[in-house]
């Protein structure tokens, strides 16, 4: 007998105890028992080699505008946190379910900033791919069926980003207005007047000077009545979050409810209690907690009042591009 065919029955044979083992239903195929070494690492070689042939004539486009980063976080937080996780968080009942486990895309292992621009290249061209097509015999989803191309580059701007975050600039980025909302998400909008008024800024060795410098500037604007140099300090299509409202735009906001704030504003006394900030690029957000009271119509008014302002860097500056103003009764024995 050759060795040929002895090579040959013996493959035979290999090929059909492989096959009598798969139809016996021997394999455990539940997402709690993990996978032997050999399976593991003959499916993940399988994956990560396919990903890297398909991917690899994808062109990534510019990924530093702002918007996409807004609009991105926003399908983030509804569609991938629950397995993919965020800021602050180490498992979900998602990521401790599946098999094999979600990566945590949170992590600070794969910023984009930390990365040579050929390798990030390549990261963001993969991250495309997957949310687009997803990956057979897992929970990830080809989204491409239900999404754009546009909107998932959205999508992996934000996660080029997403390893530097904190929890609370996280919160803040990923926001959805009420216009915008996905289905069966939670919209955030403003349950009653408030707003902050200047404080000095921070100091002078963050990189947040300036946008903190501008917030500072129209609130104090506001707060004069100067209301026209206030409104220069707005993006276009700003959007201000306020008493249950949301002004689309800057013209709408001087049209409507700009002269009333200035006018509320003018004589009360705001002391702020805390501020925060942060800045990814062209973006940065800055936050302020504070106490106002004043009266109103005859009455004393004491509030607990919160404010988050969205700034986008342009050729003329510091822009407010979002604004979002909330306040409650204040309750603490100030």
């Amino acid at each position: 007998m050759s060795v040929f065919k002895v090579v040959a029955g013996l493959a035979l044979l290999a090929a059909l105890g492989m096959m009598g083992f798969v139809v016996s239903g021997l394999y455990p195929i539940g997402a709690d028992v993990p996978h032997n070494a050999l399976s593991f690492w003959v499916l993940q070689t399988l994956r990560e080699r396919s990903i890297a042939r398909a991917s690899a004539d994808v062109t990534v486009p510019p990924l530093d505008n702002p918007d996409m980063l807004l609009a991105g976080g926003a399908d983030y937080n509804d569609m991938c946190a629950g397995c993919h996780l965020k800021p602050g968080t180490s498992r979900s009942d998602l990521s401790l379910g599946l098999y094999p486990p979600p990566p945590n895309l949170s992590l600070p292992l794969a910023a984009a900033t930390t990365l040579p621009k050929d390798v990030a290249q390549a990261s963001a061209a993969r991250q495309f791919w997957i949310i687009k097509h997803g990956i057979k015999a897992s929970a990830m989803p080809a989204w491409g069926a239900t999404h754009d191309d546009a909107r998932i580059w959205n999508m992996v701007a934000f996660l080029q980003r997403l390893p530097s975050l904190t929890p609370d600039q996280y919160q803040i980025l990923t926001a959805r207005t009420v216009d915008d909302a996905a289905p069966g998400s939670v919209s955030t909008t403003a349950s009653d007047h408030g707003a902050a008024v200047a404080v000095p800024p921070f100091d002078a060795s963050t990189t947040l000077l300036e946008p903190s410098a501008v917030v500072d500037r129209f609130q104090r604007l506001l707060k004069s009545g100067d209301t026209q140099a206030a409104v220069e300090l707005l993006d276009p299509q700003v959007r201000i979050f306020e008493t249950g409202y949301v002004e689309q735009t800057r013209d709408e906001y001087a049209g409507h409810h700009l002269g009333a704030d200035a006018a509320f504003l003018k004589n009360a006394t705001i002391a702020q209690k805390s501020r925060s900030g942060g800045a990814v690029g062209d973006l940065a957000w800055v936050g302020s907690e504070s106490r106002l009271t004043t009266t109103e119509k005859g009455k004393p008014v004491d509030s607990a009042s919160t404010e988050t302002m969205i700034l986008k860097k342009s050729a003329d500056g510091w822009r407010i591009v979002h604004i979002h103003w909330s306040s409650h009764p204040n309750t603490s024995a100030q």
